[in-house]
């Protein structure tokens, strides 16, 4: 899931929250965003911040709470 975080000179920034499959190693930030570089992905669309999490926060109609994660990035 990929959510805006403020940031005081662009305005906004991107995060990306990441659930890893079962037995999965945990990337490194830096390994994660070459991965979606070789796979394709603009430069300009690699998120700026990558956080993992064991599971999204869901609505209350299951989809996935952007604004739960928005709220957590925040937090921090």
């Amino acid at each position: 899931a990929l959510v805006a975080l403020p940031d005081p000179y662009l305005g906004e920034r991107t995060c990306a929250y990441v659930v890893l499959r079962e037995g999965a190693e945990r990337p490194g930030p830096v390994e994660l965003k070459r991965y979606v570089r070789e796979q394709g992905l603009a430069e300009f669309k690699v998120p700026d911040r990558v956080r993992f999490t064991d599971a999204f926060p869901r609505t209350g109609v299951g989809k996935t709470s952007k604004r739960d994660l928005r709220a957590a990035v925040a937090a921090l």
